[in-house]
């Protein structure tokens, strides 16, 4: 885990640094997001409700380096437990301009999530999982440094032998500098 987000940190700051003819630039994400959870095997899906925050570096008006780090609280648990949800996934972001005001994404992220989950008086226990996402989006632009952005994304995570096959949406602001 710690030399994933080594290396996610290393292609960040290379690709702030890159020298590119077209508009280089970065940009921080603050967003609510949803995740659906179906764990398989029969069982009923789980809601998971948290945030999540990024930071873009972008070698082109169009291609980008996105890091993400994200965390939600499973809901409709009964009394007494609790379960957490956290993720740290790095990956390419790849813009389709229409000049305009709405600017469609893609993106394909990769990483690790951990899963915690505990009983008072019981005690608590978690566990990690590769994980990978798949989707898009779009940026609605507010001002020239600000953005409302609404995602959409497959999540595959395979915890204990198992996969995972969930939905994850995000919506909030990004601030840009460069683009």
């Amino acid at each position: 885990m710690r030399k994933l987000l080594i290396v996610g940190g290393l292609v960040l700051l290379g690709a702030v640094s890159a020298k590119a003819q077209e508009n280089r630039g970065i940009e921080v994400a603050g967003t609510y997001q949803y995740v659906r959870f179906n764990p398989g095997g029969g069982s009923s899906g789980i809601n998971c409700q948290g945030g999540s925050g990024s930071f873009g570096a972008y070698l082109t008006s169009s291609v980008g380096v996105v890091g993400e780090f994200g965390a939600c609280k499973v809901t409709g648990l009964a009394s007494g437990t609790s379960a957490h949800e956290m993720d740290y996934l790095f990956g390419p972001r790849m813009y389709f301009h229409s000049h305009g005001r709405v600017n469609p994404f893609v993106q394909g992220l990769f990483g690790a999530e951990r899963f915690s989950a505990g009983v008072t008086g019981v005690g608590s226990g978690s566990i990690n999982a590769f994980a990978l996402t798949a989707g898009g989006g779009a940026d609605f632009t507010l001002t020239k440094h600000v953005s409302f952005r609404a995602t959409g994304e497959y999540l595959y995570t395979h915890f204990s032998g198992a996969n995972q096959n969930s939905l994850r949406v995000q919506s909030g602001l990004v601030w840009r500098v460069g683009r």
